[in-house]
């Protein structure tokens, strides 16, 4: 069975760093790019979602209710600068929840983390 990771991040500087860490821990990537897409992407049962809090084309919480039920583990990332933000998404049901210079510094042991069923 493949193991898929859906990255909720329609960031396309960001999306390589994302891709790379999932692709290399063996998980099959999604991009989606619309909230129809991440719907579709979601409903198919991915092992590991992860979201950009922030980002501007897709409802993160939509994204992090829709994974959790659908039995994916949840990775969302934020501002530092804005804790309620980070404390909203941990409520919506998200695994991990980490400041964005956080998931920089430690992407692939993260992933690792929730894919290896350490998390959540």
């Amino acid at each position: 069975m493949v193991r898929v990771a859906v990255v909720a991040v329609t960031d396309l500087m960001f999306q390589p760093r994302l891709r790379a860490a999932a692709e290399t821990l063996g998980l099959a990537v999604r991009i989606p790019y619309t909230a129809e897409e991440a719907g579709a992407e979601i409903a198919a049962g991915p092992e590991v979602v992860i979201v950009d809090l922030h980002d501007p084309v897709l409802d993160a919480t939509s994204v992090i209710v829709a994974a959790r039920q659908a039995g994916a583990k949840v990775l969302a990332f934020g501002r530092h600068t804005e804790p309620d933000m980070l404390r909203q998404a941990r409520l919506a049901g998200a695994n991990v929840v980490v400041a964005r210079s956080r998931l920089v510094e430690d992407l692939p042991r993260l992933i690792d983390a929730l894919v290896g069923g350490d998390s959540g």
